[in-house]
This record gives C-alpha cells, sequence and structure tokens, in this order.
C-alpha cells in the first residue's frame, strides 16, 4: 500500500472529524518515515492510533521525534539559565529526569507500547530546549509522512500528539506533492524538522537522548518488542527521484563516473547512498572492500563523517598528524587481510591522499578499492592526480563544477580517471524543483580610477611582452579588479539602504585579500565601514580563525546575532552558510567555479528563506578612455551567468548586452 490508495482529507477539524482514525493512523499504515515535531507528546496518542502504528513498525518504518518535555514555566527558566551558568551535561540530566518522570506517569500499555517502538528503533527522539533563557518552550506540531514509493504527506496545524488533543477543539492543514505549491509547503515543513534535528536551530537546541536515558525507557519495555524488525537509518533515507537515477547510471557504468550536481542539491547523500549499495553488495557476497573518500579541508571531512554516520559508517579520520589515524587504520585494514572480508573506510584530506604515510598505506592494498571524491575538480593538479590509486575498482566524483579553470589537460586527466560525467542536475533544476531558493541579481557598474587603470594597462602589457606568465597576470588582475576603491563607495550606499529598511539580517560579503598602497587590507577597510562607521554587527570568516570559531560565527551568523559575515575564500567549498538572503560579490574573478560555487552557496534552502539577493559589481574602464573588449568580455560574461537564472533577468539583460555593445565585445 501507499498514500494513493487512501483517502486524505484537505484539512481536520476534531469534533467534526477524528484526526486519528482519519488521518494518522492510515498514513501510519502506508508510510515507511514518518518525521514529526510535537510541543508536547504523550504515549496514549500511540494507543489510539495503534493499528497504524503497528502496520508503519511491520513495513520497517523508522519514524524520527523532536519533543518537548512537559513541564512548568518555573522549571523551564531554571533550565534555559542553566545552559549559560552550567554545563550542558549537567542541563540535560535535569531535562532527561523530568522526562523519566513523565514516563513513570503514564499508563502501563502506553508506556510499554512507546518503549516497545523506542527499543526496537522504530521510534527515535531527540528533546528540544529554548539556547536563550526565559520561557519559550518548543510549541511545534508539524509533520511529514514518506511512503515506500516517495509520496509525501505533510501536516501543519494546532493538534498535539497527546491523549488530549482530539477531544479539544484543533485544527490541521494537510498536504500532499500533487502540485509544486504543495510541495514547497512539504519541502519547508521538512527543512524546518531537519534543521533542529540536525541541531543547526538559530533558537533552539536538541539532545540526542543519552545511554542512562534510553536504559530507563528500555526497562518499561516488554518482549513484544521483539515482533518490529530492527532497521538502520541507512535504509530509510528517501531519495529523490534524480538520486536514485543517479545511482542507477554510476552502476551501469560499471562503478565509474562523476556526479555533476548543483551545490545543495544533495551530492552527499546521493554518494553516500551509493556507497551503502556497493556495501551490501559485497556483505551478501563477504567479499573484502576498502572506501576512501577524499575531501578537500578538514571542516568539509568533518561534516561528511557525521553524515556517513547517519548511514552508519565508522570511517577513520585520517588529517593532521599522522599518528592520530595511522596506526588505528592499520589495524584495521590488517584485521580485514586476516578475515578476507569485512568493509573499511578512511577519510582523508587531499593533502594527506598526497602524503607519504597514506600512499604506503595504499600500495599495501590488496582488496577491491573504492574512491570517492568530493568538489573532485580540485584533484585535477599533477600532485593529487598521482596520488590517486591506479587500481582502484570503484571511482566516484562529486562537483557542481568539473572543468577546470584555464587547465583543460587536468579536467581532461581527471574525466579520464573518474570516467566522465554519468549525471548531471543543474543549478536550474534544483530551483524549479524547489530544493534551492529563487534569486535576484542586482549588478552595477564600477568605474576603475585613473591609477588602478594605468596598474591593469600595464600588467597587460607585460603578459603581451612575455614579462609575466599567464599565472602571475590572472593573480594580478583578480586583485586589482577585486580592490577597485570605487566599490567600497557603491557597496557603503547599498548597505545603508537595507538598514534604513531593516533588510541587513543575514548578509554575507565576499571580499578580497588586497593590500592598498597604504598597507590596508579590503577586508579590514569593509570590517571597519560596518562596524565603526554604519554600526552594523558583524564578524569576518578567513583561514585565520579557528573551526570552533567559525562554528561560532555561522550560528551566531544563524541566531541573527550578526548581521553581516565578512569572508574570504573559504566560504567557497564546503561550508554551509543557508541562513544567507543577500550576498556582495566584491571580490571575484573570472574563474567559473568560484562564482556558480558562490551563488550556489547563497541559494540554499532555510527555514523563512523563499528568495536570496545577489549584489554583483561589474569593472569597467574610467570615463573617457578608449574600449577594452578584453575587460569587459570576463565582466559581463559573468554578469550574464548570474543573471541567467535570476527572477528579474530582463531588467539586467538590456545594461549587460549595450555594454558589451560599447566595447565590441562579440557573445
Amino acid at each position: 500500500m501507499n498514500f494513493t490508495s487512501i483517502s486524505i482529507p484537505l484539512n481536520l477539524t476534531t469534533g467534526y472529524q477524528n484526526p486519528n482514525d482519519d488521518f494518522f493512523s492510515p498514513i501510519l499504515s502506508c508510510a515507511n518515515k514518518f518525521d514529526v515535531g510535537v510541543g508536547y507528546f504523550s504515549s496514549i496518542w500511540l494507543q489510539h492510533v495503534k493499528k497504524g502504528i503497528y502496520q508503519f513498525a511491520l513495513n520497517g518504518g523508522r519514524s524520527r521525534w523532536i519533543i518537548s518535555p512537559n513541564i512548568n514555566l518555573q522549571d523551564a527558566a531554571a533550565i534555559s539559565e542553566g545552559f549559560i551558568l552550567k554545563s550542558i551535561e549537567s542541563t540535560q540530566k535535569k531535562i532527561e529526569d523530568l522526562v523519566l518522570d513523565e514516563l513513570a506517569l503514564m499508563d502501563v500499555d502506553s508506556r510499554t507500547l512507546l518503549s516497545n517502538l523506542i527499543a526496537a528503533g522504530v521510534l527515535d527522539f531527540k528533546i528540544s530546549f529554548p539556547i536563550s533563557s526565559g520561557n519559550n518552550l518548543f510549541h511545534a506540531k508539524m509533520g511529514v509522512a514518506i511512503d515506500e514509493d516517495g509520496n509525501e504527506v505533510a501536516f501543519n496545524g494546532s493538534f498535539n500528539l497527546t491523549g488530549n488533543a482530539k477531544d479539544n477543539w484543533e485544527y490541521i492543514d494537510i498536504y500532499t506533492d500533487e502540485t509544486a505549491r504543495e510541495k514547497q509547503r512539504i519541502l519547508s515543513i521538512q527543512e524546518r524538522f531537519n534543521t533542529l534535528w540536525a541541531g543547526e536551530d538559530a533558537f533552539y537546541q536538541v539532545f540526542t537522548p543519552s545511554k542512562s536515558l534510553l536504559t530507563g525507557i528500555e526497562n518499561f519495555s516488554d518482549n513484544e518488542k521483539s515482533v518490529f524488525p530492527k532497521i538502520s537509518d541507512s535504509e530509510h533515507v528517501n531519495l529523490r527521484s534524480y538520486q536514485k537515477e543517479a545511482i542507477k547510471k554510476w552502476g551501469e557504468n560499471k562503478g565509474h563516473g562523476m556526479y555533476v550536481m548543483a551545490t545543495g542539491s544533495g551530492k552527499t547523500i546521493t554518494a553516500l547512498a551509493t556507497v551503502k549499495k556497493l556495501i551490501t553488495r559485497f556483505k551478501e557476497a563477504n567479499n573484502p572492500l576498502f572506501i576512501v573518500f577524499v575531501l578537500p579541508l578538514k571542516h568539509l571531512l568533518d561534516q561528511w563523517h557525521e553524515e556517513a554516520e547517519e548511514f552508519g559508517f565508522e570511517s577513520t579520520k585520517c588529517y593532521e598528524e599522522s599518528l592520530n589515524w595511522r596506526v588505528p587504520l592499520s589495524e584495521k585494514l590488517a584485521h580485514q587481510s586476516i578475515q578476507k572480508s569485512g568493509i573499511v573506510k578512511a577519510m582523508v584530506t587531499n593533502a594527506t591522499l598526497a602524503s607519504d604515510n597514506f600512499q604506503r598505506i595504499l600500495r599495501g592494498i590488496k582488496v577491491p578499492i573504492m574512491v570517492v571524491a568530493d568538489e573532485a575538480h580540485n584533484l585535477g593538479s599533477p600532485t593529487y592526480l598521482h596520488a590517486l590509486p591506479k587500481n582502484a575498482q570503484y571511482r566516484l566524483g562529486l562537483t557542481a563544477t568539473p572543468k577546470r579553470h584555464n587547465d583543460e589537460e587536468g579536467t581532461e586527466a581527471l574525466f579520464d580517471y573518474f570516467g566522465g560525467a554519468v549525471f548531471e542536475f543543474t543549478l536550474r533544476e534544483a530551483i524549479e524543483a524547489g530544493f534551492l531558493v529563487k534569486y535576484r541579481y542586482y549588478p552595477s557598474i564600477c568605474e576603475f580610477n585613473h591609477d588602478e587603470y594605468q596598474d591593469y594597462k600595464a600588467i597587460i602589457k607585460k603578459l603581451k611582452n612575455e614579462e609575466k606568465s599567464q599565472f602571475e597576470a590572472d593573480n594580478e588582475l583578480e586583485e586589482l579588479l577585486g580592490g577597485a576603491s570605487n566599490k567600497l563607495i557603491i557597496l557603503r550606499k547599498e548597505l545603508e539602504k537595507l538598514k534604513s529598511t531593516n533588510q541587513l539580517q543575514h548578509t554575507l560579503l565576499y571580499c578580497g585579500s588586497q593590500t592598498d598602497d597604504e598597507g590596508s587590507r579590503q577586508i579590514e577597510k569593509i570590517l571597519t565601514m560596518l562596524g565603526h562607521e554604519l554600526g552594523i554587527k558583524a564578524r569576518k570568516f578567513t583561514a585565520t580563525e579557528s573551526l570552533d570559531d567559525r562554528k561560532k560565527i555561522l550560528a551566531q551568523f544563524a541566531r541573527c546575532e550578526l548581521d553581516a559575515i565578512v569572508a574570504i575564500k573559504c566560504l567557497d567549498e564546503g561550508v554551509d552558510v543557508p541562513a544567507t538572503k543577500q550576498a556582495f560579490v566584491i571580490s571575484s574573478t573570472s574563474n567559473p567555479r568560484e562564482f556558480i560555487q558562490r551563488r550556489g552557496r547563497v541559494l540554499r534552502r532555510s527555514p523563512g528563506k523563499d528568495e536570496a539577493i545577489i549584489y554583483d559589481f561589474i569593472v569597467v574602464p574610467p570615463p573617457g578612455e578608449e574600449v577594452n573588449p578584453a575587460l569587459i568580455e570576463k565582466e559581463v560574461k559573468r554578469g550574464l551567468e548570474y543573471n541567467s537564472l535570476a527572477v528579474n533577468k530582463n531588467e539586467n539583460e538590456t545594461l549587460l548586452l549595450n555594454l558589451a555593445d560599447l566595447h565590441g565585445v562579440d557573445l
């Protein structure tokens, strides 16, 4: 059975209808996934939907709950204060003690059913509580159910999943995925749930239940829990249709290929699901396999490690000091060699992959190898190409931008190694499907001043006379274009407009590392403008900040404790800043990968975010100077790329095309 085989109401009102009989129980009977966030939870509700929840469990269903402990306001204020004054561990213990007290007061049958479902792994839960002190409790009533065919149903309203809720006057709206607008509503509810579950909500913390709490719950269970099939998280990751198609294409290409997927469209989940499928095959045959996940940077490796754990993958992190990972990894590989079976997984940074220590380990591998490389375009240099294991039978590369800028040889070598693009999911497709938000694009014409333009012409002249290499010239031109002084004048005006209309929150500024003739860095100038001159709360986000500092900055940004983040290139790959609503691209290059990835990062969905805005600066010669096709071609091409998918595309085309025509640029 699936959702199409049952009647799903448009909405429900208690008294006129019974939500449990008319909606929840039938939906649970057909579902294999049920995510729900509720302010109050009572196991009595499970008795009211007992028929549905039993069938859900026998389906191998997996339900995730975010709940709030049912406590009085005085306790709530005291526990909230504990977040500030005491350790998180002691605060969590207080909350969990209250949860156990609530369970002890429940009737035996209801409590036993709830405990059985948790002990069997059918029901998982996290406890939500406000980050800041006060009496603001988590008071959601929302959820999403998914059947085995991927059909989705969501609900939102005033109905708590408690025993008494059916007797109150309650109202529920129900959404199915039959129209694009309803799909957007479902996606929005799922986003809010996932943000909370991942602990990334700006205002509410979530606790994973401690072992002591789960032991307490286990004590309330009975032998009936054994009738529910044990399941793992990874079996109930509901893939989108295009993700399933990608995995199919990779398999048809004999386990070789690249997923070319827009930033924010789920490359990581698709890759982990691909790995899961291969692992299942090897386990069934009782054969050994060594999997190497290759990530460009440490923070991205940590993100992958967390997501892999959701799939039940235990991987050895390999970065920094080899003493920290060499022995544990070698022991696992030795055990695999003796047993001639088992799956060993290692996650390495690009630098670790190329290190002598890891290369020695690779040379000793005698079992089949799978390589999974995120941001695979970074591996096109000779050093990394040489480090990739040539005897890897299975190869999967992930990237939004497979072509390396000004490096056809490296691009071709990467495609040769991984086997070409077996699946593509473009930014346009991701926006149209609702996985990324729509955006508006506002380009500003920025004139070089006289001295800057003379410097520009001098660099071009030296390049033509072969006094500079293309690489040297590109770097100097990038610095000169990014640091054009008039950009800061335009930026100030735009920021003042945003501030005057209270629209400054969630602003991201991409700048460069340029230093002017007086030794002042652009990033410091912008921070001074924001903080001291305009009174805008801002922090910088660069390679000099520690990983802990970066996490704090992103959390403050999401909670609106900061209005703006000023970043250099460390936000280009792998760091999610979904709360961003507008971005100023102050420093940009002609490298398509950079501005395509920046755009994708700004378009990530976030609760309450329906649209994003991108501000760009098109650099042109100063008034009175001759036309310059070379300069304008690069600037206009970037502008047209940004503009190509913008909601307000028609507003900007005339400006950009007229600029190209004025300078004799043939597009």
